[in-house]
């Protein structure tokens, strides 16, 4: 598998259909094998599911649970899951459509590029994301300054916190990291925290994450962390500022991420930085 499904579905027949329309496109033209594994929580959407799941030969393979979480259902969701990657995706969210310039399958291309070329890569996310969660007013979202990176060619950079969804992990980081945390949230209440609080077990466990351009390119259809305190943030902000410095350049210095209204922290100058 190189996709998940949506851990909590919702959506109206034409979007479960698009849903999984949209994954197969991009993973055929990708050339990967993948399976669409859903967390059918909302009965009424059940007959719809087991439709498309028919029609699919194997493609989208319904897990049925009745509200039992966001976190749980998502951990349900990877335990079915065959793959060395898991894409996290929820129900109001589409895989990018072809465009004139790209073909559906560009933005799955660039993400395994990415983990090919980065072996301590364990997390990116396609949503928002931040470069210091406590300088920061919101989430940020869009393209990020750097260059392109010019072993993949791709857009990115280092990010202190990614959040849902999509969300891409290696499947073995994901179980090597216990899975999502479940214990934040009782079922049926509202989950929040759990991508932050799992960015942060990734980055104590050694692995980097990154946020790349195609966060702009997904389509909608319809706390405190427990390592929450400020001298760590703070300190897991500046080892994500070195890297992006120490991996990075830009076209112009006033297209620096740090020390702006977006992101009051640091500056873009390091020792063989350099524009």
């Amino acid at each position: 598998m190189e996709s998940q499904g949506p851990a909590s579905s919702s959506a109206s027949p034409w979007g479960i259909r698009q849903i999984a329309t949209n994954l197969r496109e991009a993973c055929a033209g990708a050339g990967l094998p993948c399976e669409l594994v859903v967390n059918v929580d909302n009965p009424h959407e059940a007959g719809d599911w087991a439709e498309v799941a028919h029609a699919s030969r194997g493609f989208v393979v319904p897990v049925f649970s009745a509200n039992i979480h966001e976190a749980r259902g998502y951990n349900r969701a990877a335990r079915a899951a065959r793959g060395k990657y898991l894409i996290i995706w929820q129900d109001d969210q589409l895989a990018p459509p072809a465009a004139a310039s790209s073909p559906p399958s560009a933005w799955l291309r660039h993400l395994m590029a990415l983990f090919r070329s980065r072996p301590q890569l364990g997390l990116v996310g396609m949503n928002t994301y931040r470069l210091c969660r406590d300088r920061e007013p919101t989430n940020r979202f869009g393209a990020t300054p750097w260059q392109p990176d010019p072993q993949t060619g791709v857009s990115w950079s280092f990010v202190q916190f990614v959040d849902f969804a999509p969300l891409v992990i290696r499947t073995s980081v994901f179980w090597s990291l216990g899975g999502l945390e479940e214990g934040f949230t009782r079922r049926g209440d509202c989950g929040i925290w759990g991508d932050w609080e799992l960015s942060n077990r990734a980055w104590l466990s050694g692995w980097q994450l990154l946020s790349p351009e195609v966060v702009s390119s997904t389509c909608p259809i319809g706390g405190v962390t427990r390592y929450g305190q400020m001298s760590y943030q703070l300190e897991l902000c500046e080892k994500v500022r070195q890297l992006n410095l120490e991996s990075f350049r830009l076209s112009e210095a006033v297209d620096c991420p740090y020390g702006t209204e977006e992101t009051s922290y640091g500056n873009c100058s390091w020792p063989g930085a350099g524009l």
